[in-house]
């Protein structure tokens, strides 16, 4: 169906009067658009998932550490409410526990687009006496894990 010349000049008309209103209404929606492909993402990256929840499941004496793993794939076999012993590894002297009975609380991973490796977060519960040693060879990522058994 054909559209009537009068209705072809009363747009022209319209749109000359108003052209600069709707220049700015497009230039706008043109930014939203642009915003809403370049923000579309809901977690920031580079930033570590993890529960929000450790502190609740802390008992007497306990703090909760974030620590990286020196192998990432060993936190696979770990699970929210499982009990490890960390091990701290060095080129220089032998492994040696530096934490025994530590509840692991949460896991997440840490790490980006941008990051070259997809390093493992766990966040564990270990008596407050072993909190700084853990802390240092956490952020170090020269730990290692010794699982103990469930049925123990």
């Amino acid at each position: 169906m054909p559209v009537p010349p009068q209705l072809l000049g009363q747009i022209q008309v319209f749109i000359a009067r108003h052209r600069r209103i709707l220049a700015a209404v497009c230039a706008g929606l043109a930014s939203l658009l642009i915003l809403s492909v370049v923000v579309d993402s809901t977690e920031p990256a580079g930033v570590a998932a993890v529960d929000a929840r450790p502190a609740q499941q802390l008992t007497k004496g306990e703090v909760a550490v974030p620590i990286l793993l020196a192998d990432p794939k060993l936190a696979a076999g770990v699970d929210p409410g499982d009990v490890v012993d960390l091990v701290e590894l060095s080129e220089i002297s032998p492994a040696a526990v530096i934490a025994e009975h530590a509840r692991v609380l949460s896991k997440g991973t840490n790490g980006s687009a941008f990051s070259a490796s997809e390093a493992q977060m766990l966040v564990v519960a270990v008596q407050r006496a072993d909190s700084l040693p853990v802390a240092a060879a956490g952020a170090a990522a020269t730990l290692t894990l010794v699982m103990q058994s469930k049925f123990s």
